[in-house]
């Protein structure tokens, strides 16, 4: 509301019922004003815009405390100490920080409370972008300065030992820039800095998810478990079986703990820490896992489901064991990965909807899931004689 603002006008005015506050802006000055309060407090204030384009309020001074041109004139000369800060040219950059200093001071605390990756996220930074963008304001950061470093990456020489002439991978370099974009994007979602536009933009980041692994048929799955059945670690072959039938990622498995499975239910409910996504889920077991876990309850006195004997501690991979295992069984190189892999195929193979799987290897995205579609031979033959039969040609 504006007004002809005098003492003796403000002095009167009752705020409407049912206002927490209302301000008077004076006609005189602009962004000059009285803010009235509900229960009855009235202050000289200013409103204005702030760098980074927030409206703000200012108090100058209590009604009563000063007289209105008194008021009106203090307001008038910091209006227009704040207008010249705004138009300094450099004055942009005591709102927005370096890339170093907003990463580790903000950044990096908050990815640590979000995601178990936050190491590896550290680690990208500190050995591809903290060497680029370190040391330059956020706001200075422009998409031919993205464009030159995603060029840079795409022929930067690996730095361990033995890697000849081999550079980054597609997949590496994809990683460093959606690391990249994920810092600027919070950096605009934090307050107080003057970042408006995420530079990465000019590049389109493709979401094409390849799966690096192997899926094991019905015969493989037997010879591993039979060659399981012969090692020095006798929680293996149930160890297997779990992973292969429940699709739980391997931590998840060495880590279960008793308190997690409701054999009334048949449900295993991963708690939040112990989920990748941070948010945890509850797993429907089939009437096989529920058996093989109720026998090993009745039979156990530790808070895991699989205690190694020499610790009564978790397994931290069963690595030896499983080494021996997989060339026993014709299998090398095999990944205890693989296991999941070979159970969200082996379900879409079934004829599971593609958000049962979903929901049973807990993705948060359906994208992630949906890669599987194009991995199932099964489902890869079925559309093939599908459209050989409705062509009519071999009729």
């Amino acid at each position: 509301m504006k007004l002809n603002l005098t003492e003796n006008l403000v002095q009167r005015y009752i705020i409407p019922e049912g206002k927490r506050q209302e301000i008077l802006f004076d006609f005189e000055l602009s962004r000059f004003g009285v803010s009235v309060t509900a229960r009855g407090v009235k202050s000289y204030v200013i409103v204005y815009r702030d760098i980074a384009g927030k409206q703000r309020q200012e108090k100058i001074a209590n009604f009563g405390a000063i007289t209105l041109s008194a008021a009106r004139a203090v307001a008038k000369a910091r209006l227009g100490a704040l207008d010249e800060m705004k138009s300094h040219k450099g004055h942009r950059r005591s709102f927005c920080p370096t890339m170093d200093a907003f990463f580790f001071k903000t950044f990096f605390p908050l990815i640590k409370t979000q995601s178990r990756s936050y190491n590896t996220h550290a680690s990208i930074y500190r050995n591809h972008i903290q060497q680029v963008f370190g040391d330059m304001r956020l706001d200075d950061i422009t998409g031919d300065d993205v464009l030159a470093f995603n060029s840079a990456l795409t022929e930067k020489p690996l730095s361990f030992k033995n890697a000849d002439n081999r550079v980054l991978s597609d997949g590496t370099v994809k990683r460093i820039m959606i690391l990249l974009r994920h810092i600027l994007n919070e950096a605009i979602r934090h307050k107080g800095n003057t970042l408006v536009h995420n530079p990465t933009h000019v590049l389109k980041l493709k979401t094409i998810r390849k799966i690096r692994g192997r899926f094991l048929t019905r015969e493989q799955l037997r010879a591993l478990l039979k060659a399981a059945g012969e090692s020095l670690n006798v929680d293996l072959p149930d160890i297997i079986r779990v992973m292969g039938t429940t699709g739980l990622r391997r931590d998840n498995v060495l880590a279960m703990r008793w308190e997690w499975f409701d054999a009334d239910r048949g449900t295993l409910t991963i708690p939040a820490e112990a989920d990748k996504a941070k948010k945890g889920f509850v797993l429907h077991i089939s009437v096989d896992v529920r058996q093989l876990l109720s026998k090993r309850q009745d039979e156990s006195d530790s808070d895991w489901v699989f205690p190694n004997p020499k610790t009564d501690k978790p397994y931290h991979s069963c690595r030896a064991a499983w080494v021996t295992a997989c060339q026993k069984a014709g299998l090398p190189n095999l990944r205890m990965h693989d296991m999941r892999h070979t159970f969200a195929s082996m379900m879409l193979d079934s004829g599971a909807d593609i958000v049962d799987v979903q929901q049973a290897l807990a993705h948060t995205q359906l994208k992630t899931t949906a890669v599987y579609l194009h991995l199932t031979e099964a489902r890869k033959r079925l559309h093939a004689n599908a459209t050989s039969q409705a062509t009519g040609l071999f009729a």
